[in-house]
């Protein structure tokens, strides 16, 4: 006969631990849960019991007077215990399995008898009423050996269930053990609490949740509960030879599992925190009728008293400050460009701003909230002038604008009137573009600016801002040669060559390589564009298919060229063919034309044309159209979504084609650095391999489909 709390039966009850086959077969037999059990009632009743339980044993261990009757009963709750299943006969039946039947059986037995009695029960009820059991045990010896002396019939009793002897002992070695299984049991009660409290919280977080097997955890529960159950018993017995073998093992191994669990549940905790704070947000704009009140809700905390950080002043202010304001919320991570604050600051600057009821207010997201993060903040916060938060903004705020206002790490400008409504979802792209001229920096501005006579693309992107003095080129009508690759080095020194080789053809000229400025020229492309179809989704005008096929020829085709006279562009082609009509120089190139009149004449009878008309859009544009019909055959273009990360400024070509149902289905679903989206149209197909066909065949990211009817 194996006794309880011998060293074979801990060594058994350890194993068990991770004994994941035992688990399964437990987990596999089914279920009935016919008993309704109300488990967070029951937990309570465990806490109680168990407070005042190791209260006694903590007095013990000192040696000092029990305050066990102190805490009994000063803010005692009454607790309704359910009648619908026989409470007392369950317990004292579970303190049988877990006390007398444990001398009996080994640990698979046991657990095996425990777990067919509470076949019935929830998984978060077997725990707790195994747990209540232990607490009954436990408190009612602890009770037992407070007795007086006097008291005969108690002493009698507590004597003979072995109490007498724990309250009495002089041991030292028992009185440790003692107190590491006192401290084991309010580990396991907080193990218990965690895992009821993970079951309410999963049933909001389906996915996090469903990677934690919270079956697993009251299952340990249950192990564990036996295990102090059996280390009990053995300590309260009069004999010395067992005190404690194994506790200590058992101990630690069961405050590892708890701290991993632990944290866990904290983590579950802090998403369901910060998923009610999200809600109350997201409600918050859809009802709100004053800044004021929307600019507490994002930006203050508890700990911020209502304030915001005044950047000029180096100080908190009240969020009052922003009553009746136009706000700007300037959207960036830690890494806002020096040209964007720059920009920003000399419009802040401006009398017409600083006489208007405008405010500029810097919002920084990060992925990681942590101390270098939040040192990095404090030193960007440090070089601006307007407003920001006291903080790194919270995760709920980051969230919502994620979701709300499409923040995708680019920086925007979200403009917000005085009643906290949005008139501009990005102003970011005029700013860039304009200026303070874009001011007030509303939607319809923008439309204006972009649609007023004479405006040309080519001197929006390519400014003195990128490249210097390039603005005297325009006025001069100079030959500009625009070109530039993220991959192909060795094609641009090749046109580098060649326009050295024949530069005396053509006069003054400037050769403008975009890899020295790559970032500030994406920059004002992809503002182009935003602004384009902010202004229109009608890509079909000259200016947006210019600007696509560009876009198009850098990010997905190896590179792009482009040669103007002055501002007026008269090539947009690939790379690679600007360098195959360059490295024939020798069959077109006279003095008797215009260098760029040889070179378009020759370029269109050398480049075969692709079978396939496509752009590509960046996810910074505003309003992509669902359905594009293709400009060269009128038939419905095909749409694909693709996912890019640049590893901060290298562009890479994506790797995995996802079908897409529209934009909307596509803004949503991002999860990279940069979005983009690939509209393809099948026009015809080739006779004979061509250079697209091979770019087609290279392109993995390219969801390719033949076009469907006209309509």
């Amino acid at each position: 006969m194996e006794m309880a709390g011998s060293n074979s039966f801990m060594t058994s009850l350890l194993a068990l631990l991770d004994h994941d086959k035992f688990m399964k077969d437990v987990e596999s037999k089914p279920c009935c849960r016919t008993e309704q059990v109300n488990v967070k009632c029951y937990l309570n009743l465990v806490e109680k019991i168990l407070n005042q339980a190791m209260a006694t044993v903590d007095d013990v261990a000192k040696n000092t007077q029990p305050k066990g009757d102190q805490c009994q009963s000063k803010s005692s709750t009454s607790l309704s215990l359910e009648t619908s299943i026989p409470l007392s006969s369950t317990i004292n039946e579970l303190c049988y399995q877990i006390t007398c039947k444990a001398r009996t059986n080994d640990v698979h037995q046991t657990m095996a008898s425990l777990f067919n009695m509470l076949s019935s029960f929830s998984w978060d009820a077997k725990a707790v009423l195994t747990l209540l059991a232990l607490s009954v045990y436990y408190a009612e010896h602890w009770r037992l050996a407070q007795i007086e002396e006097s008291d005969d019939l108690l002493s009698i009793t507590a004597m003979l269930r072995g109490s007498h002897a724990i309250g009495k002992s002089s041991n030292t070695q028992r009185i440790k053990a003692f107190v590491t299984l006192n401290n084991l049991i309010k580990v396991t009660l907080e193990f218990t609490k965690c895992a009821v409290e993970f079951m309410n919280y999963s049933k909001d977080f389906g996915e996090f949740s469903a990677s934690i097997d919270i079956s697993a955890r009251f299952y340990y529960i249950i192990v564990i509960v036996l295990g102090c159950s059996v280390q009990f018993s053995g300590l309260i017995s009069m004999s010395n030879e067992f005190l404690g073998q194994d506790l200590w093992t058992f101990s630690d191994r069961v405050t590892t599992k708890y701290e991993s669990f632990k944290k866990e549940v904290a983590n579950l905790r802090e998403k369901h925190s910060e998923q009610i704070s999200y809600e109350k947000i997201k409600k918050l704009s859809k009802h709100c009728t004053d800044i004021v009140e929307l600019m507490a809700a994002l930006f203050c905390t508890k700990n911020d008293f209502s304030t915001v950080y005044q950047c000029c002043k180096r100080k908190a202010v009240k969020v009052e400050k922003f009553k009746d304001k136009i706000v700007m919320l300037l959207i960036s991570d830690l890494n806002l460009l020096d040209e964007d604050r720059e920009t920003l600051t000399s419009i802040y600057s401006e009398c017409t701003f600083q006489c208007s009821n405008y405010k500029i207010m810097w919002v920084p997201i990060v992925e990681e909230h942590h101390e270098v993060m939040q040192k990095k903040f404090l030193d960007k916060r440090s070089e601006m002038r307007w407003y920001t938060s006291n903080s790194i903004v919270s995760k709920p705020t980051a969230k919502f604008i994620r979701k709300k206002w499409q923040f995708r790490q680019q920086t925007k400008v979200v403009v917000l009137n005085q009643q906290g409504k949005v008139v501009n979802i990005d102003a970011m792209a005029m700013i860039r573009l304009w200026g303070q001229e874009a001011f007030p920096f509303t939607e319809s501005k923008g439309q204006e600016l972009w649609n007023r006579q004479g405006i040309n693309w080519f001197k929006l992107v390519v400014n003195n801002m990128v490249f210097p003095d390039v603005e005297q080129s325009f006025e001069r009508e100079e030959l500009i040669f625009l070109y530039g690759s993220a991959e192909d080095t060795q094609t641009v020194q090749k046109i580098e060559k060649y326009l050295s080789e024949i530069n005396g053809y053509f006069g003054p000229y400037k050769a403008l390589n975009i890899n020295t400025k790559r970032e500030k020229f994406l920059t004002r492309l992809e503002s182009c564009l935003s602004l384009k179809m902010q202004a229109s989704s009608d890509v079909y005008d000259s200016r947006a298919q210019e600007l696509l096929e560009l876009y198009t020829s850098y990010k997905q085709c190896g590179g792009f060229a482009v040669i103007a006279r002055g501002s007026s562009v008269v090539i947009n082609t690939l790379l690679m063919d600007f360098e195959t009509v360059l490295s024939q120089h020798q069959k077109w190139v006279t003095q008797a034309q215009a260098f760029e009149a040889g070179f378009k004449r020759y370029y269109e009878e050398v480049v075969k044309k692709p079978s396939c008309h496509r752009f590509y859009i960046p996810n910074v544009v505003g309003n992509i159209p669902e359905c594009i019909k293709c400009a060269k055959c009128s038939r419905y273009m095909k749409t694909a979504v693709t996912f890019e990360c640049c590893h901060g400024d290298q562009p890479m070509r994506p790797t995995c084609p996802t079908p897409s149902f529209g934009a909307h289905g596509f803004r949503d679903s991002a999860v990279a650095v940069a979005e983009s989206v690939t509209y393809r149209s099948a026009v015809a197909e080739p006779a004979s391999a061509t250079y697209w066909s091979a770019v087609a065949a290279a392109e993995l990211a390219t969801y390719r489909s033949a076009s469907s009817a006209p309509s």
